[in-house]
């Protein structure tokens, strides 16, 4: 994915986003899931965005997403040979696992917290409905 590709992606969702009414991150989950509580089931619409977005998260370097996890103290097991994209996905069972840390992450993504990179809070806090 090139940058062009990934800013025409935000853009769409950004016009996803306000075509919905105007609420707080951790509620955007449960609207858009409907009326699955538990798991996000995209619209055939928004999932090349959701794709296209965990594509540019896929291209963060491992030393990126080890400060990520070290900061939020997640108890994430990260092996030295552990590609980027596998501690992507160990990161994102994690979350799967623990609402309060995807509340953690979808709060400091509100606050735009210091702690991370705000457009890793930003995408993150997208893909990681509750």
């Amino acid at each position: 994915m090139k940058a062009y590709e990934l800013a025409k992606a935000l853009i769409d969702l950004a016009g996803i986003l306000k075509k919905m009414p105007n609420v707080e991150l951790y509620e955007l989950g449960n609207r858009l899931s409907g009326s699955l509580p538990r798991r996000y089931s995209p619209s055939p619409e928004n999932i090349p965005v959701a794709l296209s977005t965990l594509v540019a998260l896929s291209r963060l370097d491992k030393q990126q997403w080890l400060s990520f996890i070290h900061n939020y103290n997640f108890p994430i097991d990260i092996r030295p040979r552990d590609a980027s994209r596998d501690i992507l996905g160990k990161l994102l069972k994690h979350l799967e696992e623990n609402p309060a840390d995807r509340k953690k992450i979808s709060d400091d993504a509100q606050r735009q917290a210091p702690k991370a990179s705000p457009e890793l809070l930003r995408a993150l806090s997208v893909l990681l409905k509750e």
